[in-house]
């Protein structure tokens, strides 16, 4: 992987990391998909992949579109549901995230997760502040 994935977007270290790729953005609707491969080193002892890192996949989807959008922001709320488990057979994820509203207090982003079976497996919504110095 390049040192940016689009045009001038910087990539994270742990987007490397997760090995996630860029799969549509949609400037006019402000959505970003992503796609994340399983990997087994992220399961708990029950073979399932740990909640944090399904965070940080819905959270590295949200991150990046909000740059594509011209927003300089960062995580300052996240929260998330669990709908289903993203087990050992499954090979990878597909993240869809979007921003939902913008208001004095920052942006609301949401993202939805989905299974490789296309089965929605979690959702989350964060909000986007600039930092203060």
């Amino acid at each position: 992987m390049s040192d940016t994935t689009w045009g001038n977007l910087p990539v994270p270290n742990i987007y490397k990391e997760l090995k996630g790729e860029f799969i549509n953005f949609n400037d006019n609707e402000e959505y970003l998909e992503c796609k994340y491969p399983i990997q087994e080193k992220y399961f708990n002892p029950m073979n399932t992949t740990l909640g944090g890192i399904i965070d940080s996949f819905m959270d590295c989807t949200m991150g990046p579109l909000s740059f594509l959008l011209g927003e300089m922001v960062v995580t300052k709320t996240f929260t998330a549901k669990y709908i289903r488990p993203v087990n050992n057979s499954t090979v990878f994820v597909h993240v869809k995230a979007w921003r939902d509203s913008v208001n004095d207090q920052g942006s609301i982003y949401k993202a939805e997760l989905y299974l490789d079976d296309e089965k929605i497996a979690a959702i989350a919504e964060g909000l986007f502040v600039t930092p203060k110095n």
